[in-house]
């Protein structure tokens, strides 16, 4: 999970039971008359239920009634969760060519133009801003803190004398560990930030300060410019895996090299065919760096180099040395410099090939650029990528091992999808698809009738979160699937069919108790609620954009199956009903293509480090993080579904290819088997990150320090998808070393019974027994968590 997201969890409901629709003047509405019409019409097939009367005033959700409308059904024995029609994971164009939608977002949800975080000074950004992207500390407050392209981390420095953009690279040595650096594990380690080894800077800085802009702000990339009062700038595009850091000065101001370290040695190394100079530097901690130039540079100072007068624009291109053969590669290299990157894919026979295909500009010896690519990436590139290795070149990260440099135009990779059988029921990594006994049905049954009969879902999802409110939907969505698919039992299926369409509309319409409104400046789907007064408690940051993916991640997957029930026991129209809706969710953290202009793209997935990031607008001085791996792959297993379920090929593969990169990045990121060999050896007997940021890893979470906190926020919640990412390898070694079954014997309430369903994935009879016994206790359930999808889950792993 991501900032604040349970620092909220003791407040009183009345802090949020009052925030209502920003009294602002409005922007036209999404679908308003002066806008362009909705890509695909919201159907009057099916009219939801009345929408229930809210009361501010009470602390509690409201109480009212749902109507049961049963239907005929046709073909009653015959049910089949999948729609026959869905085609294989086979495109005919690549995979991010189009958008879901151009249109505006759906009708129900408002525009407006207040936002609690100011937008910084772009010197040219047209379309939507990224919010949860690793150069977002350069976009929020002072902008002074660290950005993170792995190897290297820059940032806005204002120090006296050292004014510019500083460079830092910190090798696994530096590493802090703690609290006790002895132990084994330990709990956290980080790199020390602000080692300023190196300084894109100018002499016209030093005397005045200089304003710094943002712009052309990209999913892999953002560029800045720092411009001296004279006028003159320099420029520098940051992108994700930069093999050297490069500024481009415009002539009208004198570059200046700098380093706090301190220089001991330049010495001027060569000139290479294409124009450009070679200088290289030893710093007082013995470090080297070379610079590339087309302009020639003395040394000023112990602390300074300063270029020589040239007429006309200057490129510097600055790297860490870091072997033998590293200037031979950097060599080939100079010269040619990243301005941007896009993505392309396209799958065939369940596999997808992706690249990032980088703009280049410049000119060097080979015609490509130098890029640095993290453990996972290595895993899966495509053969063909081998011999644009940099052999011997290696330089570590912060927190995901050692990276390998590629003299590349674009780098290919290739993933395996998920098993076309891995849907909607319960997956095993060693069975697969299991099924149902009828022992297990029969148990089924009598819990499912208890649960739908006191479940109601209606009021208890009237609440003013909508990561509350999405798990509440979710619950009951699986609820609902179970009893149409497993047990096939007509009247508990159109029993809480009717109460789920209920629920939803409430939502669909807009009409919660903090609704939902498009924000023009950063433009996103946020909360009303902390909008107008900033109050970053309120429904965990949503406003701020933190943890998107979570909050709406519950509501696409719940609406999934609400509409795959409907297709077979209702008359098959309310995913018209909700498409614009659930949609617009998805575009908001999964928008794959830059021509739909109301979101960026994937706002939340970050194809670089191989998972999301839940941190918004906030600076952090450690950079972006997440807290809980299983709610970002719940979001995505949730857009695969939806696009199952709306027959969206593309989507599908889209989804497919975002959970087949985590389930290899978070293998060896977040969750540890013993024989992980990319975290620290000290590290990875924790099993779980905690909290992973860009430049540290923390075995915590924001509202706890409970084991059951700590490793349960990576289980949040147990669906099919679960052992695809979590395998039963690494369940069985974290519940034995962890000694999570004492654990879950020891404690009460929510957490006692999401370590239970973990449990069925390496010991599903032992889990079914815990959630069959006669005693059990609804108590020890999660909010988002039912006894009928518990046991459904046990039952299909192999428990009964």
């Amino acid at each position: 999970m991501g900032l604040f997201k349970h620092l909220v969890n003791g407040l009183s409901k009345e802090l949020h039971n009052h925030h209502q629709k920003p009294q602002n003047e409005q922007l036209p509405s999404a679908g308003s008359p002066d806008q362009p019409p909705p890509l695909y019409a919201e159907s009057d097939a099916f009219a939801p239920p009345p929408i229930p009367k809210r009361d501010y005033m009470t602390s509690d959700y409201t109480k009212s009634e749902y109507k049961d409308e049963k239907k005929s059904i046709a073909n009653p024995a015959s049910r089949n969760p999948v729609p026959p029609q869905l085609a294989s994971y086979v495109v005919s164009q690549g995979i991010f060519d189009s958008p879901i939608s151009t249109a505006p977002p759906v009708g129900s949800i408002q525009t407006t133009s207040v936002h609690p975080v100011p937008l910084p000074s772009f010197y040219d950004q047209p379309g939507p801003i990224e919010t949860n992207n690793f150069y977002g500390n350069f976009l929020v407050e002072d902008q002074n803190l660290p950005v993170w392209t792995h190897p290297y981390s820059v940032w806005k420095s204002t120090d006296d004398q050292f004014k510019g953009l500083g460079i830092s690279h910190t090798e696994a040595s530096q590493r802090v560990y703690g609290d006790d650096p002895l132990s084994n594990p330990v709990k956290y380690f980080f790199n020390p930030v602000g080692i300023c080894s190196m300084m894109l800077s100018a002499e016209e800085f030093q005397s005045q300060d200089f304003d710094f802009r943002v712009g052309d702000l990209q999913r892999f990339s953002a560029g800045v410019k720092l411009i001296a009062k004279t006028g003159g700038e320099l420029h520098v595009n940051v992108v994700q895996g930069m093999g050297f850091i490069t500024g481009i000065y415009d002539g009208r101001i004198t570059p200046r090299l700098a380093s706090k370290v301190g220089i001991q040695n330049l010495s001027l190394s060569g000139s290479l065919s294409n124009g450009i100079q070679k200088y290289l530097l030893k710093l007082f901690d013995n470090t080297e760096w070379v610079v590339y130039s087309n302009a020639s540079f003395s040394q000023q100072s112990a602390n300074s180099v300063i270029a020589q007068p040239y007429n006309g624009q200057i490129i510097v291109q600055i790297a860490k040395l870091c072997g033998e053969k590293s200037q031979q590669y950097y060599d080939e290299a100079a010269g040619s410099y990243v301005t941007g990157c896009t993505l392309s894919g396209d799958s065939k026979n369940g596999s997808c090939s992706y690249s990032f295909n980088y703009a280049i500009a410049g000119s060097s010896r080979s015609k490509k650029v130098l890029q640095w690519f993290l453990p996972h990436q290595i895993n899966s590139m495509d053969q063909s990528m081998r011999s644009s290795l940099a052999d011997g070149l290696s330089l570590d990260s912060t927190c995901k091992g050692s990276m390998s440099a590629f003299l590349i135009q674009k780098f290919i990779m290739v993933e395996q999808l998920p098993p076309e059988e891995l849907k909607f029921d319960p997956w095993s990594d060693v069975n697969g698809v299991k099924g149902y006994s009828d022992n297990a049905k029969s148990v089924l049954s009598k819990v499912a009738q208890e649960e739908i009969q006191s479940f109601d879902v209606v009021n208890e999802s009237d609440t003013d979160s909508m990561y509350t409110a999405g798990k509440i939907l979710d619950k009951g969505a699986f609820i609902l699937y179970v009893a149409a698919f497993v047990l096939q039992d007509d009247d508990l299926t159109l029993a809480m069919l009717g109460k789920m369409k209920q629920a939803f509309s409430r939502f669909i319409e807009n009409r919660q108790k903090a609704p939902l409104c498009y924000e023009n400046n950063w433009k996103g789907i946020v909360s009303t609620s902390g909008l107008n007064d900033g109050n970053f408690y309120c429904d965990f940051g949503n406003c701020f954009y933190n943890d998107h993916h979570f909050h709406y991640g519950y509501h696409i997957h719940a609406a999934s199956l609400v509409a795959l029930v409907d297709t077979q026991y209702g008359d098959g129209n309310w995913v018209n009903t909700a498409r614009p809706w659930i949609e617009t969710l998805i575009r908001d953290i999964c928008n794959p293509n830059s021509k739909d202009m109301y979101f960026p793209v994937f706002r939340s997935f970050d194809f670089f480090n191989g998972h999301s990031f839940a941190n918004g607008l906030f600076a952090h001085g450690d950079g972006k993080d997440e807290e809980s791996s299983s709610e970002d792959y719940h979001a995505y297993y949730g857009i695969k579904l939806w696009a199952t379920v709306t027959n969206n090929i593309q989507l599908l593969t889209v989804a497919s290819l975002i959970l087949s990169i985590e389930k290899r990045a978070m293998d060896l990121y977040m969750l540890y088997r013993n024989d992980n060999k990319v975290m620290p050896p000290n590290f990875i007997r924790n099993k779980v990150s905690g909290i992973l940021f860009e430049n540290k890893v923390d075995h915590a979470t924001y509202f706890g320090m409970n084991k059951e906190y700590i490793h349960g926020i990576h289980m949040i919640p147990l669906t099919p998808m679960s052992n695809y990412i979590r395998s039963t390898d690494f369940v069985t070694e974290e519940w034995n070393e962890m000694a999570l079954g004492p654990l879950a014997s020891s404690i009460d309430g929510g957490w006692k019974g999401l370590l239970m369903l973990n449990l069925a994935i390496y010991n599903p009879q032992q889990a079914w027994e815990f959630f069959s016994k006669p005693d059990f206790q609804m108590s020890w359930l999660d909010n988002g968590m039912s006894r009928t999808w518990s046991l459904a889950y046990c039952a299909g792993m192999g428990g009964c």
